[in-house]
């Protein structure tokens, strides 16, 4: 991945001041202990593409996760960040992370600017994703949370805030480039472009967010193929060279476009989030979706019980006509089809029942809760599930139990 970037947050952290007795420390950190099981060994639930997700077998590392975070603060204008975070990656791996690495610049008392490794605020919780004791559920509803598989962002952004009685309004555009590794192999994006703005009003929050990525280089491309598609005569197969674009993503630009709302009295919580994602080209490989999901739950005094419905729409077909399915490209069709339907998320709806206790704090804990979920999901096809094997009926049921605490 190229590196322009990091030119600017060396300019930063030059003008930052060298005193260093004048240097502010401070820490903290999380950490979530979870297990997950499914009632079946024929597709798993996870992140996409991580190749070894929760099946029948259960797992104790998918949710898992530690992290420290550490702030330098110079003075009232500059402040460096660094948080690291162990957990499962899209490769299977549970590994530390760098997670955030950025210097701020607070220019005014409204306005902040800062240069270096970021989360693109692609969510209405991208933030606090992994920060289980932030968050009602043992993991967000991935219907929505795994629209867009690249959240780490190389780059700048700026946050400016304004308040209008009692309306405070924040405004929050960002640019740079991201990488990630998947269970298939590499995506890389640049020309990273984004803005979130989020309304607080009491107890009420709504957000809304638009990005556009742009893919410039992926090992999951499938060169072999889209070239042997490009190579056939149009007199042959006048469809085979818009087959070819729908599965080249290189160069591709995805639109991500979110809305959320949230609603918190301290005694009803209510969340809600609608995501789409459109892709102008390799729509087979990364088909437009759209998704979202409700949520409420109600505390009685420290135990809060909530429910949750989400849902998952894919927008492309699951199979194309484009490819004469006799002759000589017969056994091409066949491959080509077989690819389109296992490859991107299918249709998919998902039911949650929850239960939160907070525990009292002790010790260097300054929050804690446990937490128990059921998760019923019906997929069409593969769904938004991993590693589906012939003979899935579309159906798992899946338990969670987690502890999360922050210190």
């Amino acid at each position: 991945m190229s590196s322009r970037f990091p030119l600017i947050a060396i300019a930063v952290a030059a003008a930052l001041p060298t005193v260093a007795s004048a240097v502010d420390f401070s820490y903290s950190g999380f950490s979530t202990a979870a297990y997950s099981q499914t009632d079946t060994d024929l597709a798993d639930v996870g992140y996409s593409s991580q190749p070894d997700s929760i099946d029948k077998g259960g797992s104790f590392e998918i949710d898992s996760k530690l992290g420290l975070q550490v702030t330098a603060k110079f003075d009232e204008m500059f402040s460096a960040t660094v948080q690291g975070v162990a957990y499962t990656d899209l490769t299977g791996d549970w590994e530390p992370h760098l997670d955030w690495a950025y210097v701020r610049v607070q220019a005014t008392q409204s306005t902040s600017l800062r240069a270096g490794y970021l989360r693109a605020p692609t969510f209405m919780y991208s933030d606090s994703v992994f920060v289980g004791y932030a968050n009602v559920w043992v993991r967000p509803p991935l219907e929505v949370y795994n629209l867009s598989p690249v959240y780490q962002l190389l780059g700048v952004d700026a946050t400016y805030r304004a308040q209008f009685g009692n309306v405070i309004v924040s405004v929050n555009p960002y640019f740079g480039e991201g990488e990630v590794k998947l269970g298939t192999g590499e995506l890389e994006v640049s020309e990273w472009l984004g803005l979130a703005t989020t309304v607080n009003y009491g107890s009420f929050q709504a957000r809304i967010g638009y990005s556009r990525p742009k893919i410039d280089a992926s090992s999951l491309s499938i060169g072999p193929m889209t070239d042997a598609l490009l190579a056939i005569p149009a007199s042959m197969c006048g469809g085979c060279a818009s087959v070819a674009e729908k599965l080249t993503i290189d160069g591709a630009r995805i639109e991500n476009f979110n809305i959320g709302v949230q609603y918190d009295d301290g005694a009803n919580f209510i969340a809600s989030e609608f995501g789409e994602a459109r892709s102008d080209q390799g729509g087979y490989l990364l088909p437009d979706r759209r998704a979202a999901y409700a949520t409420y739950g109600r505390r009685f005094g420290n135990l809060m019980p909530y429910a949750t419905i989400a849902g998952l729409r894919r927008q492309e077909a699951l199979s194309t006509n484009a490819i004469p399915a006799g002759g000589a490209l017969g056994a091409l069709n066949t491959t080509v089809n077989d690819l389109i339907r296992t490859a991107g998320a299918n249709d998919q709806d998902s039911y949650s029942l929850g239960v939160r206790y907070e525990l009292p704090s002790f010790s260097i804990v300054r929050g804690a809760v446990v937490k128990f979920q059921y998760d019923h999901i019906d997929a069409d096809g593969r769904g938004n599930l991993n590693n589906v094997q012939p003979g899935f009926d579309g159906k798992v049921n899946m338990f969670s139990a987690s502890f999360d605490f922050i210190f």
